[in-house]
């Protein structure tokens, strides 16, 4: 790969061996305790939290680091709202952090102003489409409440131990393989973390840089699946390249302290006010902010999100990828600086004295978040590589529908937001300054496969969060919601191979998402299937091995009922009966019909004999050399009606045909609810009755095709 950003793997993997040695050879096994888990998770970040939640469910005994006193990362750190573009993307623990946020704050939804705010985000043109993070929806939050409810949320998994205030120093490997994390504290008490798979949910990916996997740091060239890559300048106001040559380099998107800002009523009380300005202040550095600290969050409070200009700084944040503890805590103290800073300057050159940090936010840390924002850091080189084609459509295909990934294992829904990699300095100019853009309207929901979080050469390891991904790719992916799947997801294919015995890299990756449909987690997209549904497993586990499709307007449509073409379209991809096409058999189904092909191929297979369709060859009887020995022109079986609905007795008796899993004389619905009980994909419609003469509903359809193909000789 031609990237200057990403090392020469053998220097690397001796750097990284040498610091393993180091870490772990210094301190002495003397002072070295050791803990074994059959997974060891590093940093509890949404990522982490959604990985330990994953793997436990499943019993598998972890191990989560945590280098602060709280969990989830960002959002309990200053984040406050759910960065997505649609509740229905949402799925697995990131949708139940939700609804427990829902439910905390309901007994203050009639008073709070919050719940009848509409935050301002720019709507997609598909219709649909846009920021949701309504606090009614459980879409707003206080910091400590998201670390409230996720310590909560692990509590009740028992196979769950966390190790706050710890961090990791080094990684031991055998071979290829990461077997241990070496780690301390603030007391120096030294522990050794043995764990049959290790995941690194930083943010920085430091354990997969120790371990020897290669990284990119910085943005790639432009290129043809890549249009806004390297330098770019745009302007959001009208969805325009401004200028920029697009060239490879290793800028930073900016980092910044989330300051949460609480909204005093008490104008006599000024013990919220600064009284001195932090170090480094400078007034000059804010003038340019539009930021009037609206309330964002319940109980009057603010996030501090100013960019280009406010909270954030540029470009000191370059080397805070591969910079060591020490340094990223220097730069942690310059950001909190020129937050502080920020705030200072609204208190004192703007009036704004209503305005101060919170007294019940990070007690026991002057009232700051723990941890910087960072964007993105290091990304590895995985298996798989994410581009901006995997986000923008259009540049592989001419709709709103990517290409399906059987391997998906998360799925994530947000524009491509990159944020300015230097200092805005040029105001003379409508941008937000370099590599800042924010795109809206030829993005979509996507699908992320499970090679992104593998890396490619290093064994026992997955990497949710510094994922294999391009800049701009990254730049939509790198939201809570996605990062939170995308571990429980790693945790899950953890938890596999620990129960298997089996590397992680190839566990089955069907093995790991049936698990995540258990888990309520989502791997494709569809605006009208929600996890509750009875059909949502199958229609998930079907659509993601194109064996069902919905429509153009990514709705499923579970309740509709089942036409005689999508039957044939479902049954012929389900089973992968081979097609076979010998004549336009129909009159009402021509050629150009879209399942044409399927139909002709359940006709071949004679199994449309439910729908009084029959081989007519016997109708011919003997040999007539008159009447046979020329190309007489066939004969037609007249209409198929592909668009009638399909009933339960005609769906079994066309399932029998196919696959003949029954006895003869059977009931059919007596048979399909076998069938049904005997997987999970039918479990939820079980107990129901299903007259033969009734109509089957696509979700239904589903639920039973799944179980056949599940259950296999039922």
């Amino acid at each position: 790969m031609n990237i200057r950003t990403v090392f020469d793997r053998s220097l690397r993997a001796c750097l990284a061996c040498a610091a393993c040695f180091l870490a772990f050879g210094a301190q002495g096994p003397a002072q070295t305790r050791r803990e074994r888990f059959d997974v060891v998770i590093i940093s509890g970040s949404s990522a982490g939290v959604g990985a330990a939640l994953g793997a436990g469910r499943m019993g598998a005994s972890v191990a989560l680091i945590e280098d602060t006193p709280v969990l989830g990362g960002m959002l309990a750190n200053g984040i406050s709202n759910i960065d997505a573009y649609s509740l229905e993307s949402l799925s697995g623990v990131f949708d139940e952090f939700r609804l427990r946020v829902q439910e905390h704050y309901r007994p203050i939804m009639a008073s709070d102003p919050i719940f009848r705010t509409r935050m301002r985000m720019p709507r997609h043109v598909d219709g649909r489409s846009r920021a949701a993070n309504d606090a009614e929806a459980g879409g707003r939050w206080e910091p400590h409440v998201a670390d409230e409810i996720f310590k909560d949320m692990v509590a009740k998994v028992p196979k769950i131990t966390v190790f706050y205030n710890r961090w990791p120093t080094g990684v031991i490997k055998q071979g290829n393989r990461v077997i241990a994390v070496n780690t301390d504290d603030a007391r120096g008490d030294r522990k050794t973390f043995f764990g049959k798979v290790v995941i690194d949910a930083t943010h920085e990916g430091d354990i997969a840089a120790w371990a020897g996997a290669a990284y990119r740091v910085g943005r790639e060239a432009r290129s043809p699946l890549e249009p806004h890559a390297g330098d770019i300048y745009f302007f959001d106001g009208t969805g325009e390249i401004m200028d920029g040559g697009g060239q490879q380099d290793r800028a930073v998107a900016s980092y910044g302290l989330r300051l949460t800002i609480q909204h005093y009523s008490d104008r006599r009380d000024s013990s919220h006010i600064l009284q001195t300005p932090p170090p480094g202040y400078d007034k000059s550095k804010y003038e340019h902010s539009a930021y009037d600290a609206a309330i964002t969050m319940p109980h009057g409070k603010a996030e501090m999100n100013a960019n280009p200009i406010g909270n954030e700084i540029q470009e000191i944040n370059w080397e805070w990828p591969e910079a060591a503890r020490e340094q990223r805590r220097r730069l942690y103290e310059v950001y909190k600086n020129r937050a502080l800073g920020f705030l200072y300057y609204l208190q004192h050159e703007r009036g704004r004295t209503d305005l101060g940090l919170p007294k019940d936010e990070f007690t026991d840390n002057g009232n700051v978040p723990y941890r910087v924002f960072v964007r993105e850091a290091r990304r590895i080189v995985g298996v798989k590589t994410m581009t901006e084609a995997d986000i923008n459509p259009f540049l592989n295909g001419r709709g709103w529908i990517p290409p399906v990934r059987e391997d998906a294992i998360a799925i994530g829904h947000y524009p491509i937001d990159s944020k300015p990699v230097r200092s805005k300095t040029d105001f003379s100019r409508p941008d937000k300054g370099a590599g800042d853009f924010y795109i809206v309207n030829v993005t979509t929901p996507f699908q992320a496969p499970f090679g992104a979080i593998v890396p490619e050469k290093i064994d026992g390891l997955l990497v949710p969060a510094a994922l294999s991904a391009t800049h701009v790719a990254f730049s939509s992916i790198r939201m809570d919601p996605t990062w939170t799947v995308l571990g429980q997801a790693a945790g899950v294919a953890a938890a596999l191979s620990a129960r298997l015995n089996r590397n992680v890299r190839s566990v089955p990756v069907e093995q790991i998402q049936r698990e995540l449909l258990k888990q309520k987690c989502k791997l494709m997209f569809y605006w009208d299937l929600p996890a509750d549904h009875p059909a949502f497993a199958a229609v998930e586990w079907l659509s993601v091995r194109n064996a069902v499709a919905g429509y153009p307007d990514r709705l499923f449509r579970p309740d509709q009922s089942l036409t005689r073409a999508e039957m044939a379209a479902l049954l012929v991809k389900a089973f992968q009966l081979w097609p076979s096409v010998s004549d336009v058999h129909f009159t009402d189904v021509a050629p150009t019909h879209w399942a044409f092909r399927e139909i002709e191929t359940l006709f071949d297979n004679r199994a449309l004999a439910a729908f009084g369709i029959s081989p007519r060859w016997p109708e011919a009887g003997a040999y007539d050399p008159a009447r046979d020995e020329g190309f007489a022109a066939s004969k037609r079986s007249g209409e198929f009606l592909p668009a009638r609905p399909v009933l339960w007795k005609e769906l079994a008796e066309t399932l029998w045909a196919i696959r003949k899993p029954h006895d003869e004389g059977e009931d059919p619905s007596s048979w399909i609810r076998s069938v049904l009980r005997g997987s999970m994909f039918g479990a939820p419609y079980a107990g129901r009755n299903f007259p033969a003469g009734a109509v089957v509903t696509r979700g239904e359809a589903c639920a039973l095709v799944a179980s056949l193909s599940d259950n296999g000789a039922n």
